[in-house]
């Protein structure tokens, strides 16, 4: 009886190894609908119960039907609602970060599988001898079964990571489509207001050269009125570069080229709401639903787990075993084998010095995380409190007082009280405030949209402009409805 040995059947085991590939592996498909499904499960209350969300079903739509249904979304004027909608079922980066998902589900797929065991096959003909012996031997690695569950554990534990790393990716593009839309909103009620300011500098100027060839207007004001016009003009190239500029950055989110970027916008922005703000336990609401946090807890359990799985190999022995058997003379000699590898000089302290040291890094930025999520939340409930006050300020006080003012003047150039100058000046601040109440209300939904998404679950990304300091603070100017 011939001794066993590995080297004896490493080209049959290769052999086998082709074969194994071929009979286990099967057809392979890409788990998209599976992952979609559970990052909607992750998202669960996180989401905000009034956006729909279907294309975070299980069974979302693909290719033309995507297409159809983004092209009747754009063939409306857009809203928040529709252009978050679109986002999620257009956007190239969420549809990466989901088949990033698919990666860590493949790894634990791959760790659950059983090691493939190894067969062999010897066919030999002694010399001088007319007959042939045949030797058929079967080996298996049972280290790789006994750690399977472990190494399994750790696969599970990155997928859950990845898993709520992928949802964030969702909320983080909800976001950013809302910011991009209330920008485009604002800055175009912004061009619609530059554009008044130049009529109404144009009509100005208009009045000065025609007081000016009759001798009532000095030279200087007509320069003034005329420098006046060419700023009110330079304001309307920039405010027109600045819409055209949020229109692409909402085209980036949306997932839109060629034609499709030329949708509309009727809406104007929201009046300022502070109602979430003023709810009890934000903070704690926004620690518990944290997926910064569950991302890092997941991540922080996989580093255990790895740690685990280390030691256990630290420990264990190299088994692996297996039976063989050789025909000769008409019959079959049967035998088993059983090979220890024992760990002397490798005990995968490296391997633990480093998931031990990863799992305190996790922790500390656990706790950084856990304390920037607090901070921001009370950054931006103070951000809604305080830009809703002042927009309302502006609405309710600024604006009527412009308004009054401008009827006023009305009423002294009438009776040859006040000049046209006047009355244009008047004017001009109604526009002034305006634009302040426009500049105020999109700092209120920024703040009001940060604050919505620290609730939803993701801090990472959200970012409150500094406050802004308004010329119409200063009390230079009255107003005008924004509207």
């Amino acid at each position: 009886m011939k001794i066993w040995s590995s080297s004896r059947w490493k080209k049959p085991a290769q052999g086998a190894l082709l074969a194994s590939t071929f009979v286990l592996g099967g057809c392979v498909t890409v788990p998209y609908a599976d992952d979609v499904r559970d990052v909607r499960s992750t998202l669960g209350s996180r989401w905000a119960p009034e956006l729909p969300v279907p294309a975070l079903t299980g069974e979302a739509p693909r290719g033309e039907d995507v297409d159809t249904v983004v092209k009747e979304l754009l063939s409306q004027p857009l809203t928040a609602d529709a252009a978050v909608r679109i986002a999620l079922l257009n956007n190239r980066d969420l549809r990466a970060a989901m088949h990033e998902l698919g990666i860590a589900t493949g790894n634990v797929v791959q760790a659950s599988l059983p090691p493939i065991p190894e067969v062999g096959l010897e066919v030999t003909k002694p010399a001088g001898s007319t007959k042939v012996q045949t030797g058929l031997g079967l080996e298996y690695n049972l280290s790789d079964l006994i750690l399977l569950p472990q190494r399994r554990g750790v696969a599970l534990a990155e997928r859950a990571s990845e898993q709520a790393r992928t949802a964030s990716e969702v909320l983080g593009l909800a976001y950013r489509t809302r910011l991009a839309f209330y920008e485009v909103q604002a800055r175009r009620q912004q061009l619609e207001l530059r554009n008044l300011a130049l009529r109404n500098a144009q009509a100005r100027y208009g009045t000065a050269v025609e007081l000016e060839k009759v001798g009532n207007l000095r030279a200087l004001d007509l320069a003034t009125e005329r420098s006046a016009v060419e700023a009110a003009r330079l304001a309307v190239a920039e405010a027109d570069n600045a819409l055209q500029d949020a229109r692409e950055d909402l085209n980036v989110e949306l997932g839109l080229f060629g034609a499709d970027t030329q949708w509309t916008v009727d809406a104007l922005l929201a009046d300022p709401s502070d109602a979430l703000s003023k709810q009890e336990g934000l903070e704690a609401r926004a620690i518990e639903v944290s997926l910064d946090l569950s991302e890092l807890r997941g991540r922080m359990e996989a580093a255990d787990r790895r740690n685990q799985l280390a030691r256990t190999e630290g420990f264990l022995p190299t088994l692996s075993g297996g039976v063989h058997g050789e025909r000769e003379d008409d019959r079959w000699e049967m035998g088993a084998s059983l090979r220890v590898g024992v760990p002397l000089f490798d005990r995968k302290r490296g391997e633990r010095i480093a998931t031990l040291s990863s799992r305190e890094s996790l922790k500390a930025r656990y706790e950084a995380t856990a304390t920037a999520i607090r901070a921001s939340l009370r950054q931006a409930r103070f951000r809604v409190e305080s830009t809703a006050s002042r927009a309302m300020h502006v609405r309710d006080v600024l604006l009527p007082a412009t308004r009054k003012a401008l009827e006023e003047t009305v009423l002294q150039y009438n009776a040859m009280q006040l000049g046209v100058f006047d009355l244009l000046r008047a004017q001009d601040n109604v526009t002034n405030a305006a634009s302040t109440y426009v500049d105020t209300l999109l700092e209120h939904h920024r703040a009001r949209a940060a604050l919505e998404q620290l609730l939803a679950g993701r801090h990472q990304g959200v970012e409150l402009a500094p406050t802004r300091i308004s010329s119409a603070a200063s009390g230079s100017a009255p107003a005008a409805d924004a509207h």
